[in-house]
């Protein structure tokens, strides 16, 4: 489980991967930015804002030399002690839970109200809200739920579906991948 970051726009990319840094140093882990071809070829605008420096986490866990002010650190590639392992594993899925409780991002957008639910990322969903407006100017009631982390996947975000909706739509450039975390997410409430 890696956290991986969908932008959608230049700006947003450059923000995601500033905000990838800081993840990966407060989780120590790898994050992915999943962008696309069509976004990494585009050419917009992109500014700078300062921004708070986050609080991260002591790096207690490097090897630097300890020089006698704490106990050395050793890295090791072999674990075979059972005990070891189902404690680490344990440790491990603790900090997946974690990182699904408070990393999981999205943007709902036109979802009040809507019969149809449409969800996409990246720049695809650029073309599908663009799809929606012009659907609202006809008087059809279409929303989108655009997940900006693939994982954690934004499983609250379909949870809280309008009572309005009847349906469910993926629209990806892929053939069809996250249309399996979405059908998990509704977990058959609607059809996707």
């Amino acid at each position: 489980r890696i956290l991986s970051l969908a932008p959608a726009t230049v700006q947003e990319g450059a923000e995601m991967m500033m905000m990838a840094f800081d993840l990966a140093e407060i989780y120590r882990t790898p994050v992915f930015i999943v962008s696309d071809g069509m976004l990494g070829q585009m050419m917009e605008p992109v500014e700078f804002h300062d921004r708070p420096l986050r609080e991260l986490p002591e790096k207690d866990w490097t090897v630097v030399g300890h020089g006698g002010v704490r106990p050395p650190n050793t890295v090791k590639t072999l674990a075979l002690d059972p005990t070891v392992l189902e404690q680490r594993n344990l440790t491990l899925q603790a900090k997946y839970a974690r990182i699904a409780t408070l990393e999981a991002r999205h943007e709902s957008y036109r979802t009040e109200g809507a019969e149809i639910i449409l969800s996409a990322y990246g720049s695809t969903a650029r073309i599908v809200k663009n799809a929606i407006d012009l659907l609202a100017e006809e008087g059809i009631a279409v929303g989108l739920i655009r997940p900006q982390t693939l994982w954690p996947f934004p499983v609250a975000a379909f949870a809280e579906l309008p009572d309005s909706c009847r349906m469910i739509l993926t629209v990806e450039m892929s053939c069809g991948q996250m249309v399996d975390d979405v059908r998990l997410a509704v977990n058959g409430r609607l059809p996707v």
